[in-house]
């Protein structure tokens, strides 16, 4: 298997103090502690299971981090855990300091908060440490779990950047670290990197670091692995290295660059890909002007950097479906990964549902619809490149059928149409470009994003759903939301508006990330 030395279930690297009787590692974000399979599509394997796998034995938790955080967690081997008291550390530990992300930190320098765990006695120390702005990396302490630390902030009126407690900013994970216990047992793990990225508003980590940023990406993505064969390996959006994202095409590996330090990288970086596996590396740069007019072969070349080319059409699987990529033909392969984790919430809720695709590419949303049983869908493109490629992989996938109609229209003059003769879908999907043509003129997301919103909106069936994306930098995922509610009460539809994550190979990184999803459903 392609890449098999890369995405592995450990990483000695991660496996922080072992005796005879305890194991202390730095849990990677996404991976459950405990027996029970994770709820998460992306994350089948516990933490126990993986150590496992890798070797290390039979393991029991005893201080569990929560799923979505990362950092110290402790482990012994053999038998049941004599189980700690619920938010209390076992007794092998006399506390713990974590980092914690926190948006609009209103908390003097340092001090202290109750637990409010029916002991009035146990309190949470903290001290303010590196600000930007309205964010700051705070660093606490004390005998309490994540668990109770994350309530305790949250009751506070602080909630950690992911939490699901009201208020906390969307993210793919609980932006909490344990980053040293102490006690009978003493252990320290670094900070991740999206911590630091997260705070500056952009990635960080130069690509001289390429190969140990690969190394800790190939050990979240492990899962990933194993049931799909197009995923993203290593992103910028997620804050883990500046300049560089890669992407994996079955056999092949699809280097992005958008920095000149990357760039000047990339034949190192496509080194390192070839040794953990790679068949062929393209690379594409990646450069925020207007691209017309502008040779493609200039920016993305044909043929790949290291290796053996790709056949002109690579067929790679994408959760239930399968898809036609072209690695060779410019910058866009075909299919954007980013959209994974809502293309897998469209294939989930599409049963029985008509969907209206707007600005369809090559149709990787229609395609979820009808693999999830959806009775109707009508995909909207001006390219007619992009559907001749959609048309190509609903006959891949056997999906093909008069109730799936496919149309090369202006997509605003098409919504417009749409309204006058009060044609209503149950999905409607709106992911346009930052920047693009239109039939006649140009078409900004910045300044025309709240017309798009407002026309889409319009062709909603009661008790349906819209999904809006926005890949302009300039726009926040909390503008975003709000631009959304703001069409449905001046629409005077009552709608739940929620900011979206992506998954675990394109987490949302809030002020990092550049693509914004949020959902709106009628009620």
């Amino acid at each position: 298997m392609a890449f098999e030395g890369l995405l592995r279930a450990w990483s000695s690297e991660r496996t922080l103090y072992r005796d005879a009787l305890h194991c202390v590692v730095d849990k990677p974000a996404g991976v459950a502690c405990g027996s029970a399979p994770s709820p998460a599509a992306d994350s089948f394997a516990s933490l126990e299971q993986r150590l496992a796998e890798f070797g290390l034995g039979s393991l029991t938790t005893l201080s569990a981090t929560p799923r979505r955080a990362s950092g110290v967690t402790l482990l012994r081997f053999g038998g049941a855990s004599a189980g700690a008291a619920p938010g209390h550390l076992p007794d092998v530990l006399s506390g713990l300091h974590a980092v914690v992300a926190l948006e609009g930190c209103r908390l003097a320098p340092s001090g202290q908060l109750e637990l409010g765990d029916g002991d009035s006695n146990r309190r949470l120390k903290y001290k303010v440490g590196r600000r930007s702005g309205s964010r700051a990396l705070v660093e606490v302490k004390g005998d309490a779990t994540p668990e109770l630390v994350a309530r305790t902030l949250a009751r506070h009126g602080h909630p950690i950047v992911g939490d699901t407690a009201p208020g906390a900013p969307a993210a793919t994970r609980l932006m909490l670290h344990v980053n040293r216990v102490f006690g009978r047992l003493n252990a320290q793990a670094s900070l991740p990197a999206e911590f630091d990225s997260w705070l500056a508003g952009a990635a960080l980590l130069p690509a001289s670091q390429f190969a140990s940023a690969l190394t800790t990406a190939g050990v979240a993505r492990f899962e990933l692995g194993r049931s799909l064969e197009a995923f993203r390996l290593i992103g910028e959006e997620a804050g883990e290295i500046a300049g560089v994202t890669v992407d994996r095409y079955g056999e092949y590996a699809v280097l992005a660059v958008s920095s000149e330090e990357a760039w000047l990288q990339r034949e190192q970086i496509a080194s390192c890909l070839m040794d953990h596996g790679a068949r062929g590396v393209y690379v594409k740069r990646r450069v925020r002007a207007d691209l017309r007019g502008t040779d493609p072969a200039l920016l993305a070349p044909p043929l790949p950097l290291c290796g053996s080319p790709a056949p002109e059409s690579l067929r790679v699987q994408q959760g239930p479906c399968a898809f036609w990529v072209k690695l060779s033909d410019g910058l866009a392969t075909g299919l954007f990964l980013d959209q994974r984790a809502n293309w897998d919430r469209v294939f989930e809720a599409a049963r029985g549902a008509s969907l209206l695709n707007l600005f369809s590419y090559t149709g990787a949303f229609t395609l979820a619809a009808i693999a999830g049983g959806a009775a109707a869908t009508v995909s909207v493109d001006l390219a007619g490149r992009a559907l001749s490629r959609l048309a190509e992989n609903l006959e891949l996938n056997a999906l093909s059928g008069p109730e799936h109609r496919l149309l090369k229209d202006d997509v605003p003059s098409f919504v417009a149409r749409a309204q006058r003769a009060e044609r209503r879908f149950d999905w409607v999907v709106l992911d346009p470009p930052s920047f693009g043509t239109r039939a006649r003129g140009v078409l900004s997301t910045q300044r025309d994003n709240a017309g798009l919103v407002a026309g889409a909106l319009a062709l909603l069936a009661p008790r349906g759903r819209l999904l809006c994306v926005s890949h302009h930098r300039k726009i926040t995922d909390r503008e975003l939301a709000t631009q959304v509610a703001r069409t449905c009460e001046q629409a005077g539809r009552r709608a739940k508006v929620e900011a979206l994550v992506g998954g675990w190979d394109c987490p949302t990184v809030p002020g990092v990330s550049g693509t914004k999803s949020v959902l709106a459903k009628l009620v």
